[in-house]
C-alpha cells in the first residue's frame, strides 16, 4: 500500500496498468518474482497484491477513481504517508470511510463484522482459511461491481437492469421479452416486462445510477404514479446507491400496486448470483481418491 501511495504522490494521477507497474519499479521486483502466479486463476500473485492494496486503499478514503480505469491520491492519502513505514490493513480502520463501509455491509447483512484481522491461521482448518477468503472476495467484487456500475451511461445502466432481471426468469428468462422505453417524457418508466408471451401484463422498471444520491420518496411516488397511470400493477425500481428510510417506508405501505426496491448492494449480489457481468473462477483442490486405492474399477 505505501509503494502505490507513493508512486501517485510523486506522478500525480495515473492510469491502473502505469500505476501497478511503477510499484512493481519502485519496489524492485525481478522478473522471477513477477513470474510467480496464483494457483486459483493464473495471474501475477505481485499485481494481485497491488490490486487488492488499491481495494483497501480506496474503501479507506486514501485512494480515489478520478475517472474510469485511473488512481489518485485521497483525502487520507497523506495521514497514511505520514506514518513513515509500511502501512497495514489495521491502519486503515480508524478512518471514516473505512467505519461507513463495514457498517453498510452489516447493516445490509452482507456479512458478519470483519474479522478477517482477526483469523487464526495456526487454529484454523485450511477450510476455514478458504471459506474467509472466498467471503472476502465476494465482499470485493460488490465493491467493484458498484464503482463499475457507477460509471455507466445511465442507458447503458437501465439495458444492465433488464438483462439481471431476465436471468432471474422474469419475462420467461427472455431478454426479448424487455423492452427499454425511448429518452423523453415517459413518466419515469425506463423498461416494460412482459410476464406472458403475449404481453398481457407487464411490470414496470425504474433505474437510478446515482454515485452518491440516495433516491427520495418523491422520486419512489413519482414511479408509482407513473405505473398506475399506465394501467401497471407491478414495479421495480432500482439503483445503484440507496434508498432513503422514507423512501422504504413508503414502499411498504403500499400493497397495490405492488413495489420492490433494489439498491446497489443488493443489484451487485443478484448479478453474481445469476452471473450477470461476471465471470465465476473454479480452484480446483486435489483429494485423495478411496475408490483407486480399494481396488474399484
Amino acid at each position: 500500500m505505501l509503494p502505490l501511495l507513493e508512486v501517485l504522490e510523486d506522478r500525480g494521477e495515473l492510469p491502473r496498468r502505469q500505476a501497478i507497474d511503477a510499484v512493481v519499479q519502485k519496489v524492485g521486483l525481478t522478473d522471477e518474482q513477477l513470474a510467480i502466479i496464483q494457483e486459483s486463476n493464473g495471474k501475477s500473485t505481485a499485481r494481485g497484491r497491488i490490486g487488492w492494496a488499491s481495494s483497501y486503499l480506496r474503501t479507506a478514503g486514501a485512494l480515489i477513481g478520478p475517472k474510469r480505469g485511473y488512481f489518485a491520491l485521497g483525502p487520507n492519502a497523506y495521514e497514511l504517508l505520514k506514518l513513515g513505514r509500511p502501512i497495514e490493513r489495521g491502519d486503515l480502520t480508524g478512518f471514516r470511510q473505512w467505519q461507513e463501509h463495514q457498517a453498510a455491509k452489516q447493516a445490509k447483512g452482507q456479512s458478519a463484522p470483519d474479522t478477517t484481522n482477526d483469523i487464526n491461521t495456526e487454529d484454523s482448518t485450511p477450510e476455514d482459511l478458504i471459506e474467509a477468503g472466498v467471503k472476502q472476495i465476494k465482499e470485493q467484487l460488490v465493491s467493484d461491481l458498484l464503482d463499475q456500475m457507477k460509471e455507466m451511461d445511465p442507458h447503458d445502466f437501465e439495458g444492465l437492469v433488464l438483462d439481471v432481471l431476465a436471468a432471474m426468469g422474469y419475462g420467461g428468462g427472455s431478454r426479448q421479452a424487455m423492452q427499454g422505453v425511448p429518452r423523453g417524457p415517459d413518466g419515469g418508466i425506463d423498461g416494460k416486462i412482459n410476464e406472458d408471451k403475449l404481453g398481457l401484463d407487464q411490470i414496470y422498471m425504474q433505474a437510478k445510477r446515482y454515485s452518491e444520491n440516495s433516491v427520495s420518496s418523491e422520486k419512489v411516488q413519482s414511479f408509482v404514479g407513473a405505473m398506475t397511470s399506465g394501467g401497471c400493477r407491478k414495479g421495480v425500481f432500482v439503483t445503484t446507491s440507496k434508498f432513503t428510510a422514507d423512501a422504504i417506508r413508503f414502499a411498504k405501505s403500499i400493497r397495490d400496486p405492488r413495489l420492490v426496491l433494489i439498491d446497489g448492494n443488493k443489484l451487485a449480489n443478484l448479478m453474481i448470483q445469476h452471473g450477470v457481468g461476471i465471470k465465476n473462477k473454479e480452484i480446483k483442490i486435489p483429494k485423495i481418491d478411496p475408490d483407486f486405492f480399494n481396488g474399484a474399477d
